[in-house]
């Protein structure tokens, strides 16, 4: 897939590896400027050295994504070295937390506040870091990337499921709110796919529940890369999408079939 994205710039949060990175390669590969963002600064040479060869300005902006004042902070600084940002797309915050899926049964209570904070606020800080500079251009792209256990009931995803459905309501109310400003919101929503950290964090949970999740990915017509999520990614990001806001994409491999 081509599209035309030059003189535009992409902050990418979480894009030091996996599904972020991805999408930051390919968001560059079509023209983009970009922010790569992640807790390390060591990890993102290897993106920054993909992207450089193809032209493109690429800087990254160390924050973590689950505190709002590092990523307004980033966001900022962003703005004075591109002076806007014209596409946000969240990614990331999930592994490296500590949290691991589990029954409900089985997930302590003091653990509720950090799921909360990891797979759904790192979605709002994220947005509302960089939405003052969209409101005051009257224009913004913004995609956000879930899980598709928010859309459909899978054991042992309560949390994140739980979480996901917020991301996915958040969506559709930020649509509505912000279409008056021109700003377009839509969610890619995916399973773990090998070769990504969430495949690796999902196969090292108990010995029960990585045998029930490798058995229900074995079920899956399709095999899913990153590259498919970037593609998606890409087409939200693009003016090809001009008419769509406010929608949310499964990007499973026919493992489900949410409404």
């Amino acid at each position: 897939m081509q599209v035309d994205l030059n003189n535009q710039v992409a902050f990418v949060c979480g894009s030091n590896s996996g599904i972020g990175r991805a999408i930051a390669v390919v968001l560059a590969k079509n023209g983009a400027d970009i922010v790569l963002n992640g807790r390390a600064a060591a990890s993102a040479r290897e993106v920054i050295d993909e992207i450089q060869p193809l032209g493109r300005k690429v800087i990254f902006e160390k924050a973590d994504i689950t505190e709002y004042h590092e990523m307004r902070r980033a966001v900022d600084h962003a703005l004075s070295e591109f002076g806007k940002i014209d596409i946000l797309v969240v990614s990331g915050g999930v592994t490296g937390s500590g949290l691991k899926s589990d029954l409900f049964l089985e997930t302590p209570t003091e653990s509720y506040l950090a799921w909360a904070k990891t797979r759904w606020c790192s979605r709002l800080y994220c947005v509302r870091a960089v939405l003052d500079h969209m409101v005051e251009r009257h224009t913004g792209k913004i995609v956000l990337i879930s899980t598709d256990a928010g859309r459909w009931p899978t054991p042992a995803e309560c949390m994140a499921g739980s979480l996901g459905a917020a991301v996915v309501m958040t969506t559709k109310v930020l649509a509505q709110e912000l279409s008056r400003w021109q700003i377009r919101v839509n969610t890619i929503c995916l399973t773990a796919m090998e070769g990504t950290p969430s495949y690796d964090y999902a196969t090292q949970l108990s010995a029960r529940l990585a045998g029930v999740f490798k058995k229900a990915l074995a079920k899956q017509p399709f095999r899913v890369t990153s590259e498919d999520v970037a593609n998606a990614a890409l087409f939200f990001c693009s003016d090809e999408s001009k008419a769509i806001t406010g929608q949310i994409l499964s990007v499973n491999g026919g493992l489900s079939f949410p409404g």
